[in-house]
């Protein structure tokens, strides 16, 4: 089971690493291209008037929806783990186990209704008013392509701490228990 389940996740992480290849990209056209309408508003008094639509309805949505998985991988998502850090390593992997297949129900869902919509704009031909008509479906799909993504890495999460709590191999690493001492509450 370890060498497949090493193969799923190596290509998961290939998967990933070309999204956030494109997250790097969309946030270089975003930074050009406020700084390119930027200089043209108040050097030449003639800003870009497609700038925030590109920006605001391509750009920043890929940015946030193709990072998500990765994102999730190095533990970037918000969690609360103050209970957590009291539990046994069979407890961390169930607590991971409950975790994953819920958030795999539910970006399974937010796949699904988003491809649906992406579809339907799609086929509609579906565009934004102004001045460009901007097709709205690119958009759309990439919530569930993001989704999708985060969705194969949390069945890969849930396949691996089901195999390591079965197995007692350490299939996937348990999270970090602890914060920093950097961190506080209040």
């Amino acid at each position: 089971m370890q060498p497949l389940f090493k193969t799923l996740l190596g290509a998961l992480n290939t998967l990933e690493r070309l999204a956030i290849r494109i997250v790097l990209v969309m946030m270089f056209a975003v930074m050009m291209i406020v700084a390119a309408d930027v200089f043209m508003r108040y050097v030449f008094n003639a800003p870009f008037s497609w700038a925030y639509d590109l920006i605001a309805l391509y750009l920043m949505a890929g940015i946030f929806f193709l990072g998500l998985s990765q994102a999730y991988a190095s533990g970037a998502h918000v969690s609360v783990d103050i209970l957590q850090q009291q539990f046994s390593p069979s407890g961390k992997r169930l607590a991971e186990i409950i975790t994953a297949a819920v958030g795999l129900l539910a970006f399974a869902a937010m796949t699904k209704l988003g491809y649906e919509r992406a579809l339907d704009a799609f086929i509609s031909k579906d565009v934004l008013a102004g001045a460009i008509p901007w097709p709205t479906w690119p958009s759309i799909a990439l919530m569930p392509l993001g989704a999708g993504l985060l969705c194969l890495r949390l069945a890969v999460t849930l396949a691996g701490h089901l195999g390591s709590l079965m197995s007692g191999q350490d299939l996937v690493p348990l999270p970090h228990g602890g914060h920093g001492t950097e961190e506080f509450s209040e």
